[in-house]
This record gives C-alpha cells, structure tokens and sequence, in this order.
C-alpha cells in the first residue's frame, strides 16, 4: 500500500505541471511547509484523476497483484487484487531538499488508508487449524484491511540534471530508498474466507485484529516496498517533464551534476 511516499513527491509536481493553467505561489526549497502546503493541494486535485499527458497512473486508488506476507509460522497470506485508498487524503508537515548530500526528506503523515482486495490463504499452522476447527488451511476470500494514523519518514537519493532544453530538472538516483513507519492502529475485514468447506471468517477476523501489532510490521513494511516501485517510477516522469524553475524560487544551477 502502498505508500509510501514517492506518491507525494510525484503527485506534487503533477500540480507544478497543471500550474501553467492555473498559476500558484512558487516555494522557497528551504520552505519545507511552503513545499509540503502545495504537495497537500496535489493529492487532493489530482490523487485520484492522474495526469495522462505524462501517462501517470492515479495514485489514489493505487493497485497492485500478488502481494505476499507471513502471517504466522507455515501461513502465508497472498493479496492476488488489491487496492490501496487515502493518499490523496495524506499531510506532508515537513519536506526538505538537500542538494549537497543529494538527499530528499520528507515525513508523511495519513490519517486513514484502507487496503481492500481478494486473497488466497494458505500453509500449516496445528494451533490456526486447532483455532479454526480445520484439518486444512487452503482457502481464499476477500479482505479489507483499515491502518490509522500512518507515518512515515522517507529519504530518497536525489539530483540536479541539465537537459538538451538547456533546463535543469531533478531526477531520482538509483539505490534503496530509505524509510521508517509507524501505525498506530489496525483492523481487519474478511469476507467469505471459505477452509475445509467451512466459513471462517469472523474467526479469521477477530485472530488478525486482536494480533494486529505483530502484523502491522508483516503487512506495512512489503506494502511501502509494494508501493514504491510505483512511485519512483510515477515521480521520475514527473520530474523529466518539470523543469525545477516551474516550481522552486532558487536557482539550482550550482547543484547541476552533469
């Protein structure tokens, strides 16, 4: 999910492209909330519509297949359509640029992201089967997942790049995104979970949310990583069609690396 948060630093400069028609304040790169404030205004005019000049996908919902966790010893619980909602809904308190390190900073903050898809469930686990009263735990079903209070702090390698257009854009490095998260609460939704020929789904429910600490860290963590290869992607095309000066008050001259 996603997720987490390429989203804001792509989207935000989508509303930087919008902005030949519909002018806005231009910010100051050491304006951390000025940034922030305009990335805010992205997700919500444009979070849920993309961009298709620059073939952006929306980012919120965001999609994915095939998303896999460990949900206890021998059980694996896999998200084969899933969606993720709320980005658009997400703060952005604190966002900062620095060129001498090539580094981007930026915390994110969402109120309420829901993950909502259908899933396959499966392994062995002879407490679970005891629990559900089962000999097998092959099934599928459908699930919704509800994080609160989400946070997260993202650093993304960043740099100054000159075009032939003579202009100076920002691009992404290559290498691993780093990033810590918290959520402070998590609820768990299963519909039609369907083992052995019995529906357990209420009890599926109850075990994942009264166990949601333990598996905030097995869903948000493959979640954000799920969520950020979309978002690089997402925020390299923005920046490749974004000259800096469209939406940074200082001349970045000086940091161009080529």
């Amino acid at each position: 999910m996603l997720a987490l948060s390429y989203t804001l630093l792509s989207a935000s400069l989508i509303f930087f492209v919008t902005a030949y028609e519909n002018p806005f304040a231009k910010c100051s790169i050491k304006n951390e909330r000025c940034m922030g404030k305009e990335w805010e205004n992205v997700f919500l005019t444009v979070g849920s519509t993309g961009n298709g000049e620059l073939n952006m996908d929306p980012i919120d919902p965001m999609f994915f297949k095939n998303f896999a966790v460990a949900i206890a010893d021998g059980v694996t619980f896999n998200v084969k359509d899933g969606a993720v909602k709320g980005f658009k809904n997400c703060k952005i308190p604190k966002y900062r640029i620095n060129l001498e390190q090539k580094l981007e900073s930026k915390n994110i903050v969402c109120d309420t992201l829901k993950i909502t898809g259908k899933f396959e469930f499966g392994g062995t686990n002879p407490m679970l089967m005891s629990m559900f009263g089962t000999n097998s735990l092959n099934g599928h079903g459908e699930v919704k997942l509800k994080f609160e209070q989400v946070t997260m702090n993202l650093n993304l390698p960043i740099t100054v790049l000159r075009k032939e257009d003579g202009e100076a854009y920002f691009k992404i490095l290559d290498g691993t995104p780093q990033y810590t998260f918290d959520i402070q609460k998590a609820g768990f939704d299963i519909k039609h979970l369907v083992v052995g020929g019995n529906d357990i789904s209420e009890i599926a429910s109850a075990f994942l949310t009264s166990n949601w600490r333990p598996l905030v860290q097995a869903f948000g963590r493959p979640l954000i990583d799920k969520a950020l290869e979309f978002l690089i992607i997402f925020a390299n095309k923005i920046y490749n069609n974004v000259p800096v000066k469209d939406f940074i008050l200082e001349d970045l001259t000086p940091y161009v690396s080529n």
